[in-house]
This record gives C-alpha cells, structure tokens and sequence, in this order.
C-alpha cells in the first residue's frame, strides 16, 4: 500500500512539471503584432516605390535577361547611331549667276543643279518683297547674295534657299528691283570696282533719253547662262534680256551683283559720257557720241577678252 502512494505522488509530480515546462515553452515565443493598411501606410509605400527607395523586388521579367544570365531566345542589337552630315564651304563670287551657283551646288554635291532650279521656281520669299518678273528665266536671280557659305552635302534645296536669301536680306541693303537689275549689269560690265560709278552714269544716261543699253554682258547671259541650261524653251529669253534688242532694262538681272555694283547703280558718277569699251591698254574710255567712240576704238583697240 505504501508502495503505491509513493508511485501515484511520482506521477502526480512528473505532471507538474511538464505542466510547468509547458507553459514556460508557450510564453516565450514572441507575438507577431498585426500591421493595419491604413491610408497613410499605404501613401507612404507608394512614395517609396516612386523614389526608388522601397525596396521590394520586382519578379524578374522572363523576356529580359537579368544580369548574369543570358536569354537566347533575344538577340541585342548595336543602338543606332545618328547619321554625321559633312559640311562644304562655297564661295558665291560677285557676279555669279542662278545657273553658276547650281552648277556649283552640285559640283560640291549639295543638291542638284535642277533639284535646286525647281525649289527656287517655286519658292515663296517671306522675309523680304522679292518682286521678280514671271517672265525671267531664274525667278530668284539676283539674289544669291555673292558670300562665303557652309552647308551639308545632299541639304535640302530650301535649305539653302533660305540661307543665301536670309543672307542677302541682312547684307545687300535691298534695293528694289530696278536698282538690282542695273547693277547686275554693273558687276558683269565692269572689270574693276573703280570704274562701276562711271559705268552706271552711262547706263542712267541712256536710260534717260530712252537709248538702248546695248550692253554685252546681257547678250551674252542668254547664251552662255540660259540656253545650256535644263530650261524648256531657252530661245523665248533672248528678247527679253538682249540689251541689243530689248528697250530699257532687261526683263531681270543677269547675275547677283555685289554690294559695290548696287551702290554703284545707286548712286552713279556725274557725267555726260553714252560710250564706253575696254581697251587693250587694260582700261575703261568714255566718250560722249559715237563718232568719238569709234575714234577711240581704233585708237586703243578692244579687249573682248
């Protein structure tokens, strides 16, 4: 009997303890506090992910190979790069012509000779009164402001349109359209800046009695300047450029005169002279009628050249 009470207390006593351990094991174990989404959480989180400081990572997308893998199934490619435009400098000499200065152009290889006729055609001036004849052959002849310029190989021929003729805008001092065909006159005439106000006192001379100009260089615009050119019907320009043939000025200028020339055929010499040529001794004579002109012809001789 004692035997048994001892054993009942043992078992009694091994349940105490097991109860004890129970509850310390179970207490011990921290609790994980609940974490409400409320506005303010979630503003926040949202703040962090637009700065880039959350910290959460994004699931790799499967398309993209991530750094250190590779992804087969994509083949990159070098990036694009931007297509380098080569410069070309040019020179417009004074006395140039529409024609010149395409030939020019293309020479250079810009634009083509035509490519560059057919946007001038067509171009419409907004900077500046432009008040060409519809019946010239180049609408926009004397205005290919004689300069240095810069462009790219193969620009568009607006493009250069808009350079020269912005150019000439800011330069030229823009005399009207009279004044620059007189002067494109001018600069082919004359051979030296020296003897451009003289020239031009000839010029308004004649044009003051109704005398025709009679001034070689138009004759020879036509035929060196229109007629190789891509322009249908070259033939229908002669009589309106032919000083020998047309009255007053010719229907347009014959080339782009430099800032001289137009001073010049502004502000002509005073003189009484209707003659002029340029003779062998390398110089302008003037003369005031024709018997004196034919006189000094034979005397000096005439340099064509």
């Amino acid at each position: 009997m004692r035997k048994i009470s001892i054993l009942v207390c043992i078992g009694i006593l091994v349940l105490a303890l097991a109860g004890v351990a129970g509850h310390y094991l179970w207490t011990s174990q921290p609790l994980e506090k609940p974490v409400l989404q409320t506005d303010s959480t979630q503003e926040q989180q949202g703040q962090q992910e637009e700065s880039g400081d959350w910290k959460g990572a994004l699931a790799p997308d499967p398309e993209t190979p991530q750094e250190g893998t590779s992804n087969p199934q994509i083949q990159t490619s070098a990036p694009a790069t931007q297509e380098i435009k080569e410069a070309v400098t040019i020179v417009i000499p004074e006395g140039f012509t529409f024609y010149q200065v395409a030939r020019r152009l293309e020479a250079n290889e810009i634009c083509t000779a035509e490519a560059f006729y057919e946007a001038a055609q067509s171009y419409e001036v907004q900077s500046f009164e432009a008040p060409f004849s519809k019946e010239s052959c180049y609408y926009l002849e004397g205005f290919l402001y004689p300069d240095t310029y810069e462009f790219y190989k193969k620009e568009d021929p607006q493009s250069v349109l808009r350079k020269i003729l912005n150019n000439y805008k800011a330069k030229s001092g823009l005399p009207d359209y009279q004044t620059l065909i007189l002067a494109s006159i001018i600069e082919r005439e004359t051979r030296s800046s020296g003897h451009m106000a003289m020239v031009s006192s000839v010029f308004h001379n004649r044009l003051g009695i109704s005398m025709r100009l009679q001034a070689d260089a138009s004759r020879a615009y036509v035929e060196q300047h229109i007629k190789p050119s891509w322009v249908k019907n070259p033939e229908q320009y002669a009589g309106r450029y032919n000083t020998y043939v047309c009255n007053g000025l010719p229907v347009g200028p014959i080339c782009s005169p430099g800032k001289r020339a137009i001073e010049a055929a502004k502000n002509p010499a005073q003189s009484d002279y209707l003659f002029y040529f340029f003779g062998n001794d390398n110089t302008n004579h003037y003369t005031k009628t024709l018997e004196e002109h034919n006189a000094a012809k034979v005397q000096f001789g005439v340099n064509y050249g």
